[in-house]
């Protein structure tokens, strides 16, 4: 879970990358010492394989500087308008650290086989130094691919409206209301946390082990990413737990000292309404940034629109619950994702139309919770263009939008 946090990601997945390759020149000066050079292989003397690995490691480390200084000033830019977790994303792309690994590991090689190789001429580590800058080159592109759809804004939407699809399926699909669940009576506290911060994502698959092992049933208490202070129990336990598994169950609890990533359906959500809302500023003024976050986080609450208020529920090997997590109803999803959005369109006639659209499709795709839920935010929509004093013409034109006849309410 670590590997995925800024640092880590950037340090390990590329140096690990630079080093493997580092290592592979070793060994290759070492083998074509103690079993000569292939007949086959094309003629090299000492001083052309040192130019050629000279001019390899040099212009490997030149494209890494230039490539990773421009990227961030573009990922600087991109992220005062779309938003400043774009950049902490930026380190955890593994196109951004396989790109860096390995132009880092072409140099490195370049090096070790310029140091090894002494005055005879390393022809098959030069060959293959070739066929890493060739692969560099190939990479490159790719790279520049990548960040120019990275800094698009459609194409970051999508990505993240496809994580947060992925979460609403997986809290769907693991929502199953024939699993039989203990009494919420029946559960003590076992694990808190010990200082104020975020909760990491927890080991989902690590726990229902653990539980499994011991024959008991765990419940987490709060959903990854939620600022907690020292003492806030985080999991309790229906059963009986010797000492030693307690111990371990702490261990499972861990915090971070800024938001991250958890992998929770709230923290994608959020972000697409942040995006939103920055479009939305006088600052920016995209109403068709924000119109396109209006229809993907439709389309991803569609996922649990007809889905009944439950926890997620892991089961063990033997088909019981051993894990029972915060769950999402789709009541609390639609005020997290449009009560902000809502209240920015007061002025906005364009988005609030929008809104309006994304409202009637999940009328229709929804249960009669969704349906209710959706008619009061459709109420409240309509009484804040109202008080927004917008001409009788303009509000017509989004209560025609309204799943049904819908009335303005001064109490939403």
């Amino acid at each position: 879970m670590t590997w995925r946090t800024p640092f880590t990601a950037l340090l390990t997945v590329p140096a690990s990358i630079a080093l493997l390759i580092a290592a592979a020149g070793w060994v290759l000066v070492m083998a074509e010492r103690l079993y000569g050079t292939p007949a086959w292989l094309m003629p090299l003397d000492a001083e052309a394989a040192r130019t050629i690995l000279s001019v390899i490691a040099t212009s490997t480390m030149t494209a890494l500087s230039l490539t990773y200084s421009l990227t961030l000033v573009v990922f600087t830019l991109a992220a005062s308008s779309i938003g400043p977790r774009l950049l902490k994303r930026f380190t955890t792309e593994r196109a951004n650290q396989i790109t860096a690994g390995l132009l880092g590991g072409t140099f490195l090689f370049a090096l070790v086989a310029l140091g090894f190789s002494g005055a005879r001429p390393a022809r098959i580590a030069t060959v293959c130094a070739g066929g890493l800058a060739v692969a560099s080159v190939v990479q490159l592109i790719w790279f520049v691919r990548m960040v120019a759809q990275s800094v698009s804004v459609d194409d970051e939407l999508a990505k993240i409206a496809a994580r947060l699809r992925a979460d609403l399926a997986r809290l769907r699909d693991n929502s199953a209301e024939d699993i039989a669940l203990p009494e919420a009576a029946t559960f003590t506290p076992c694990a808190a946390v010990a200082e104020p911060g975020y909760l990491a994502r927890l080991d989902r698959a690590g726990l229902v082990a653990l539980a499994e092992k011991a024959g008991i049933v765990l419940r987490v208490e709060h959903a990854a990413g939620a600022y907690l202070f020292p003492g806030t129990q985080v999991l309790s336990l229906s059963g009986t737990a010797s000492p030693d598994v307690m111990a371990e169950l702490q261990g499972f609890v861990r915090q971070e000292p800024a938001r991250s990533d958890a992998g929770t359906v709230y923290f994608s959500l959020n972000l697409l309404v942040e995006i939103a809302l920055r479009a939305l500023s006088p600052g920016v003024n995209d109403t068709f940034t924000a119109l396109a976050v209006s229809d993907m986080l439709s389309g991803a609450l569609s996922e649990v629109a007809r889905a009944r208020p439950r926890p997620e529920v892991l089961r063990g090997a033997d088909g019981a619950a051993r894990l029972i997590l915060p769950g999402a109803a789709i009541r609390a999803l639609l005020d997290e994702a449009y009560n902000p959005l809502r209240r920015a369109a007061a002025g906005n006639i364009l988005m609030a139309q929008g809104i309006a659209r994304a409202y009637q499709r999940l009328f229709a795709a929804g249960h009669a919770e969704t349906r209710a839920a959706v008619r009061a935010h459709a109420a409240a929509l309509l009484d804040g263009l109202i008080r927004h004093g917008h001409d009788d013409l303009d509000i017509a034109a989004v209560r025609d939008l309204m799943p049904g006849p819908v009335s303005p309410d001064r109490g939403c």
